[in-house]
């Protein structure tokens, strides 16, 4: 399911240049991925929280390229986490 087209990502970015499209494209696959291995289905049409919450971590994943910084990284007070949590699929 394509939650965010890479044209939205994109505009989210603010980049217009085509030399990071594939780089972009993978970022999506993974934000996406992640949504869904915490248990949030994509809806038809998307839920407004998860495509937002998908564009936060394609940003997030663009911003940071690398597993290690010197500076501290600051979450978000209302993050992913609070977007994602009223859609995940919940089993006893």
């Amino acid at each position: 399911m394509e939650a965010v087209s890479l044209a939205d990502a994109k505009a989210h970015l603010r980049i217009s240049f085509t030399a990071d499209d594939a780089y972009i494209t993978g970022i999506v696959e993974a934000a996406e991925d992640y949504v869904e291995s915490v248990g949030v289905a994509f809806a038809t049409p998307i839920q407004p929280a998860v495509r937002h919450a998908v564009l936060l971590i394609v940003s997030h994943f663009y911003n940071n390229r690398e597993a290690v910084t010197v500076e501290a990284i600051n979450a978000m007070p209302f993050g992913v986490n609070a977007l994602l949590q009223p859609y995940r699929e919940q089993t006893l």
